[in-house]
């Protein structure tokens, strides 16, 4: 049986005040995912284990079925593989945010919504002018990109991402570990030299934020990942742009389809998205589409917008999904509540997400909600995040 499985990053969230104590998902009006619920199976999934991160890869890997602990150190060289930026065994990679901030605090960690294509003139900037020749800069998505710091396999290094350290103090949040005072003097350098660059006086004249501070974070090295299809026997695809998720799809040998007009944000064309996945189902076994806009309202801390997306996701994402389903598509369908975001902090949240499966061979619950609360009160639960794909492969057999 095909499976297309839709994670809709962000999209759990807690209650918040101006919402009247609901969340997000209990505030939109999703009709579609109300219809999955009242004919499928509702179940709660913990995003990743104690101690990790979902952001910083446990949360993808858990996925495609790989326990994250077993793959910790991976870290930013998912990403660098979504990028094609090479990382060596004796290199380590990390993540690096392109900000807006003072001398003070991280004021948006998101630069404003820079683009890729401002990124790489900062980011040559950065290796023109620094004077630290083991770090190399490759531009990736806007505010997100990668930093690779050669033969620093062996330096340990913790880093926060920019959107714990947002409305902060900076100087409590830096990188911290033995041997990093390079990895101090490039952040600090790089608020001087992205701070003045033609880049971000063009963004401040148009009433921008500038993307003014390099922010590494989510360090990682080279840790080989098993084959996909060797390890389960399906044959895979992901259609999304999410780079964490995209690098470890690459590194497992899954194909990847990025749709034009795809971009991660509020704008991203999610229509294309699953026109895509659809296309891709037909030769695939198992398709992961990656949704990306959910968690970029909560990173905006944006509640209206949040709650928006989630009402375009429902009708533009998973309308033409069930559709095709009802129209004699054979294949279950797998929502998953993403890791969730906060709308409050802009933080990635712990907590555990709402996932939905529905289609042929999937006992109906016929109650609840696809909400934070439903999903507690539904008796399903995963614990364990990567233990949901053999359940899924296996599911009626």
């Amino acid at each position: 049986m095909k499976t297309l499985v839709v994670v809709a990053s962000g999209a759990a969230d807690r209650p918040l005040e101006e919402l009247d104590g609901r969340t997000p998902l209990e505030a939109a009006a999703t009709p579609v995912l109300d219809r999955l619920v009242r004919a499928g199976r509702l179940g709660r999934l913990t995003p990743a284990p104690q101690g990790l991160r979902p952001e910083e890869g446990a949360f993808a890997l858990a996925l495609f079925g790989l326990d994250p602990l077993s793959y910790a150190d991976a870290g930013a060289t998912l990403d660098a593989a979504a990028f094609d930026v090479p990382v060596d065994g004796a290199d380590q990679a990390f993540r690096l945010s392109l900000v807006t901030a003072d001398e003070k605090t991280i004021f948006d960690p998101t630069g404003g919504g820079v683009t890729r294509d401002e990124a790489a003139l900062l980011l040559d900037a950065l290796s023109e002018e620094l004077d630290e020749p083991e770090f190399t800069f490759h531009a990736g998505s806007g505010s997100r990109n990668v930093m690779v710091w050669r033969g620093a396999r062996d330096i340990q290094v913790k880093a926060v991402p920019p959107y714990d350290v947002a409305g902060k103090p900076l100087a409590g949040a830096l990188p911290k570990g033995g041997g990093t005072k390079a990895l101090l003097r490039t952040i600090e350098r790089s608020a001087e030299i992205l701070g003045r660059h033609d880049v971000n006086e063009l963004r401040r004249e148009l009433g921008e934020n500038p993307a003014n501070l390099a922010w590494p974070w989510g360090p990682g090295i080279c840790v080989p990942l098993p084959d996909f299809t060797t390890r389960t026997g399906a044959d895979a695809h992901v259609v999304g742009v999410q780079s964490t998720f995209l690098g470890a799809a690459r590194l497992q040998g899954v194909a990847v389809t990025t749709p034009e007009g795809a971009t991660g944000t509020l704008a991203s064309n999610v229509r294309g998205k699953s026109s895509a996945a659809l296309r891709v189902l037909e030769a695939s076994d198992l398709v992961y589409l990656h949704v990306e806009a959910l968690a970029a309202a909560s990173h905006a801390r944006d509640f209206v917008g949040k709650v928006e997306a989630l009402e375009r996701f429902d009708g533009y994402v998973l309308g033409p999904l069930l559709r095709a389903l009802e129209g004699g598509l054979e294949a279950r369908l797998v929502v998953i509540g993403g890791e969730g975001v906060s709308t409050e902090t802009g933080s990635y949240l712990p907590d555990p997400v709402p996932f939905v499966v529905y289609g042929p061979g999937v006992r109906s619950t016929r109650r609840g909600a696809f909400t934070e609360v439903g999903a507690r009160d539904a008796g399903f639960a995963v614990e364990r995040a990567h233990e949901l794909l053999e359940f899924l492969l296996h599911l009626g057999s």
